[in-house]
């Protein structure tokens, strides 16, 4: 919530500050983030470095920089010092002397904790600097001795920057960042260090830079009354009797004063640095939601203060309720939007009881004025509506707000209304007002925001407080518009038995497939060639599940999280292997039903994703397969090795978990004779999912489909590629395309019959596949191993873990 208007309460006199807001300090869960992202960094560089050897292109980059010109050195050299640990107390110092006292206090902590932590990583890594290495190093000061990785100089003055940015203006924030960058190339310039040096020095820094942050907290920047009064008079609106307001606000500063013509004017002054501009909190919200919140929260302070008064004036003229705005205008240094002081008292004061269904309807009526106009609010919460004498409800703080919104936008507004209503009255009549009001269309379509992350940080923090009134509103629609309930298990229970005969066919595959290869041998072929590639087949599996989620957003017309559609993939997983292709398919229907979508239309969704998927591996498997014979990488065919035991190994695995999932079936039509039927069969899925039908929606849509197919192949020859980089891993001297080609075979046959993909014969249909190509018998095993684990075993066994958490966290 940007802001809200409330009644005038106690006075604060002009020119001073409400009581306690210059020492109220802010910690951010982001600088947590900004922590964990710098030692992962670190890390790495650390896994590197360790190896002793100089890569090819890190060798280059150093030369290209050290080889510049001997007349830059004097300005580098001066630049260079500002990396210097003796400058850490005279930045300090500055800082103090300019009474910024935090912000001495933060470059002091910081710059002699990245000093030290410096030298402790130099003594743990002990890399040589570049004379160590095969490099024709210049150096300008004479050769420079020492450990090489990280850099101190990059450390620290990446520390001082981290520490000195939220006190700094956006320019003066960019010229720091440009100076610590310019002491971390400088140190390559002189020869004392190597590329990864430094950027281990910089992810370093940064680090102990947010961490100091998160430990002291950050002051919020406050604008004096005279500061504002002045900015007012220069753009044309001079005011008398300015004094701070007690409205709440999280990114600006309200007051209110007088104008010439004695009229009461509410001012709010945009806050130049809100949390909304964080790149990494603006990336959470695009991967966890799909939904920026702000998309203008980046822009310049005018252009913002300008849109919310756009916005604001396109609702008053459509017939919404808002004050009329008097000034929008501003500049880097700072921003107003001024409108008329309207008395009254925000809906979140109002007690229960005096929320009438004449209020609650003439609410729901703006925001249907607002949806015919196609404005999103973006932060309708309670106290974004002002309810004056006459009981008229009138809406402002229009800084989030959208015009031309699109479907997604608006419905967020209705969910976020709701939610906030639901956390002050009883959520069966809010749900029933919602409908009655806008129709059971216009709330069904806003189901899918009845999240909490879909909600503003106002709404969560109220429904943390009230846990419960967040699934009891979505209880409420759901009962309201009939649709399935949210609280029942998927599945029924399965019975000791079917369990039993699963986990035994598992244990089966994950203990007797590595027995098909001397154990010794496994080891010997992962040590030989090191765990790099092993590292890449792991995050190229993690990228090929983010790619099958991709392709799953595109099958429904909801706005889906990627990150919570990820997790349902793994979800499916876990349910496939009780209750086979079915159990996959009811998991996956259940979260699309989960996020709003009705059951009709998730049955299609999942049409639509199976065609896509078996079109995908048709076109990857012919592609590869003509790379391949072109190249001549697939004539050779030989005899698979150990094919008998690892048949006769496969197939036990494989009966033995067919037959659990049949008796899980079996015991679940006797506990529970109403259990959903079994799924459709694949083809009658893909003939359906091919037909375009009138209520195909955006199924139906070329683009989407074409988005979804290129999401899916994307996945396929990412799987490809993580089996192809395991194997290599483990010393399988597979050709890349012929290990492309196999798979994406092998992927079109699940995906075409699913009971081929169960575990056991999915297992020893790749081992054999390989050990045919030419991979010696462990290497093969090895890779499979690897490679079933990355993408089917560890992500089912998560998917169980976090079955319940779906069931009943995020369930709509």
């Amino acid at each position: 919530m940007t802001t809200r208007v409330a009644a005038s309460q106690a006075a604060v006199e002009p020119g001073q500050p409400a009581r306690g807001r210059r020492s109220v300090v802010h910690r951010y869960p982001v600088d947590l983030v900004r922590v964990g992202l710098g030692l992962a960094i670190v890390g790495i560089g650390l896994l590197i470095a360790q190896r002793g050897q100089l890569s090819v292109f890190e060798r280059d980059v150093f030369q290209i920089i050290n080889d510049l010109p001997p007349l830059f050195f004097p300005v580098v050299w001066a630049v260079m010092q500002l990396g210097n640990v003796v400058a850490v107390p005279i930045l300090a110092a500055v800082a103090a002397l300019a009474r910024r006292f935090r912000m001495a206090r933060d470059l002091l902590v910081s710059g002699l904790l990245a000093y030290v932590a410096a030298d402790l990583i130099k003594s743990l890594v002990r890399r040589e600097r570049p004379g160590g290495f095969a490099v024709d190093p210049f150096f300008p000061e004479g050769p420079i001795e020492g450990l090489g990785f990280i850099s101190g100089h990059a450390a620290v003055a990446a520390a001082l920057a981290t520490a000195a940015a939220p006190y700094l203006t956006r320019r003066t924030r960019r010229v720091a960042w440009g100076v610590a960058a310019a002491v971390a190339i400088s140190r390559i310039y002189v020869g004392a260090h190597l590329p990864l040096d430094i950027i281990g020095g910089a992810a370093a820094g940064w680090a102990i830079g947010s961490l100091v942050h998160w430990a002291f907290g950050l002051p919020r920047w406050e604008p004096s009354a005279r500061r504002v009064g002045a900015l007012l008079a220069r753009y044309g609106l001079p005011v008398r009797d300015l004094r701070r307001s007690t409205v709440v606000a999280r990114s600006s500063h309200p007051f209110e004063a007088v104008d010439e013509t004695g009229r009461r004017v509410y001012v709010k002054v945009l806050d130049p640095d809100r949390f909304e501009r964080d790149w990494l909190y603006r990336l959470y919200r695009v991967v966890a939601v799909r939904d920026i919140k702000d998309a203008d929260a980046v822009a310049p302070l005018g252009q913002q203060a300008e849109h919310e008064a756009v916005a604001a004036m396109t609702a008053r003229e459509r017939g919404v309720r808002v004050p009329p705005v008097l000034l929008a205008r501003g500049n880097q240094k700072g921003a107003v939007l001024v409108q008329e002081y309207r008395v009254g008292t925000p809906l979140d004061e109002f007690l229960p009881d005096d929320v009438t269904p004449g209020l609650l309807a003439e609410v729901w009526h703006q925001l249907a004025l607002m949806r015919g106009a196609r404005i999103a609010h973006h932060d309708l919460v309670a106290s974004s509506v002002l309810v004056d004498a006459d009981g008229k409800p009138w809406l402002v703080d229009f800084g989030n707000a959208v015009t031309g919104a699109d479907d997604d936008d608006l419905a967020g507004d209705v969910a976020e209304l709701m939610a906030s209503l639901a956390m002050r009255l009883d959520p069966v009549v809010v749900a029933d007002s919602a409908v009655d009001a806008l129709g059971p269309d216009v709330v069904a379509e806003a189901l899918t925001g009845l999240m909490p992350l879909t909600l503003s940080a106002a709404t969560r923090h109220e429904e943390r407080e009230q846990p419960g009134r967040l699934s009891a509103l979505r209880r409420a629609v759901r009962a309201r518009l009939d649709l399935p309930d949210p609280d029942r298990y998927e599945f029924a229970p399965a019975g000791r038995v079917a369990v039993a005969a699963v986990t035994v066919g598992a244990a089966l595959v994950l203990v007797g497939v590595p027995l098909l290869a001397d154990s010794a041998s496994l080891l010997e072929t992962v040590e030989h060639n090191g765990w790099r590639w092993l590292g890449a087949a792991f995050a190229l599996a993690v990228v090929a599940r983010a790619a099958t989620a991709a392709a799953g957003l595109f099958t429904v017309e909801r706005r889906l999280a990627l990150g919570r559609t990820y997790g349902a993939s793994m979800v499916a997983d876990g349910a496939s292997l009780l209750h086979g292709h079915t159990g996959w398919r009811r998991a996956a229907v259940r979260y699309l039903e989960r996020a709003g979508v009705l059951p009709d239309a998730a049955r299609r969704a999942m049409d639509r994703f199976s065609a896509g998927a078996i079109l995908a591996a048709v076109f990857v498997a012919l592609v590869t397969l003509v790379l391949a014979v072109v190249e001549g990488e697939i004539s050779q065919w030989g005899a698979p090795e150990a094919a008998v035991p690892a048949v006769l190994l496969g197939a036990g695995a494989w009966v033995l978990v067919l037959t659990g999932q049949w008796l899980a079936a079996r015991h679940a039509a006797a506990t529970q004779p109403g259990s959903p039927a079994p799924a459709r069969l694949v083809t009658q899925a893909v003939r359906r999912a091919l037909a375009r039908t009138p209520d195909a929606g955006h199924g139906s849509d070329p683009w989407r489909r074409g988005a979804q197919f290129a999401w899916a192949a994307t996945a396929v020859v990412l799987e490809g590629a993580t089996l192809a980089a395991a194997l290599h891993g483990v010393g399988g001297q597979v050709p890349v395309l012929a290990t492309a080609t196999v798979y994406a075979a092998l992927h079109l046959l699940w995906s075409a019959v699913p009971v081929t993909g169960a575990p056991g014969a999915a297992d020893v249909a790749l081992l054999l596949a390989l050990t045919a190509l030419g991979a010696p018998l462990a290497a093969a095993v090895a890779g499979v191993v690897t490679f079933r684990l990355l993408t089917f075993w560890i992500p089912a066994a998560l998917g169980a873990l976090l079955s319940g958490r779906f069931e009943h966290r995020f369930v709509t």
